[in-house]
């Protein structure tokens, strides 16, 4: 089976908009917007769905 090359640009486009958005919430004045931002990349990076538990500990 073969993979289609949009997929892995997809990717890669939201995983840099994930990036930018947790650099710009770095020393910003939103922790909520800081833990939102940091939990939209770990996932995106893992692949794996973050526990409620986890996010307390952000």
């Amino acid at each position: 089976m073969h993979m289609s090359n949009t997929a892995i640009v997809e990717g890669s486009a939201e995983l840099h908009a994930a990036r930018a958005r947790y650099r710009a919430s770095i020393g910003g004045d939103s922790h909520a917007e800081f833990v939102a931002a940091k939990v939209a990349l770990i996932e995106l990076g893992t692949g794996r769905k973050i526990s409620e538990e986890e996010i307390d500990y952000l």
